[in-house]
C-alpha cells in the first residue's frame, strides 16, 4: 500500500477547525500538507508548489470550490480532487465530471472516519499513476 510520505496534498476550507483537523490527520499518515483558507489563497499556493491531490470545500468565501477545482485543473492537470462539503444535496457538475471526478470523490461533512479521505486520496493517486494492487 502507498503511504503519504511523497504525496503533496492541498486542503482548502474556510473553517479553521476543519483545516486543523484534516491537516493533522493527514500529517499523521505522513502526507505533505499545505493549507489554504480561501480559493484565492489556494491559487497563490499552486503557483509555487505542485500537488498530487487537493481536498476542497465547496462553500468558500469568494470563489466557489467548483470553480477552484476547474482553475487548479487548468494549471495542474495531474492534481486529483476530493470534495469535502456540508452541502448534502450536492451533485457533481458536468464540468467536474469532464475532468474525471466521480461521486466517489465527494464526501459530506462531518466525515465520522477520516481514514476514508486517506483511502480516497491514495486511490486517486494510484489511479493517476496507473498502479495496481
Amino acid at each position: 500500500m502507498l503511504d503519504g510520505s511523497s504525496i503533496n496534498v492541498l486542503i482548502v476550507d474556510d473553517e479553521q477547525f476543519i483545516l486543523d483537523s484534516l491537516s493533522g490527520f493527514l500529517e499523521d499518515y505522513e502526507f505533505n500538507v499545505t493549507r489554504a483558507e480561501s480559493a484565492e489563497n489556494a491559487l497563490k499556493v499552486i503557483q509555487e508548489k505542485s500537488f498530487e491531490a487537493a481536498i476542497i470545500d465547496l462553500r468558500l468565501p469568494g470563489m466557489s470550490g467548483d470553480m477552484l477545482i476547474q482553475k487548479i485543473n487548468s494549471v495542474q492537470p495531474k492534481t486529483r480532487f476530493v470534495i469535502h462539503t456540508g452541502s448534502v444535496g450536492y451533485m457533481l457538475s458536468e464540468d467536474l465530471k469532464s475532468i474525471g471526478m466521480k461521486k466517489e470523490h465527494v464526501f459530506f461533512k462531518p466525515v465520522p472516519d477520516l481514514t476514508v479521505l486517506v483511502s480516497a486520496v491514495l486511490s486517486l493517486i494510484k489511479e493517476g499513476t496507473g498502479q495496481r494492487d
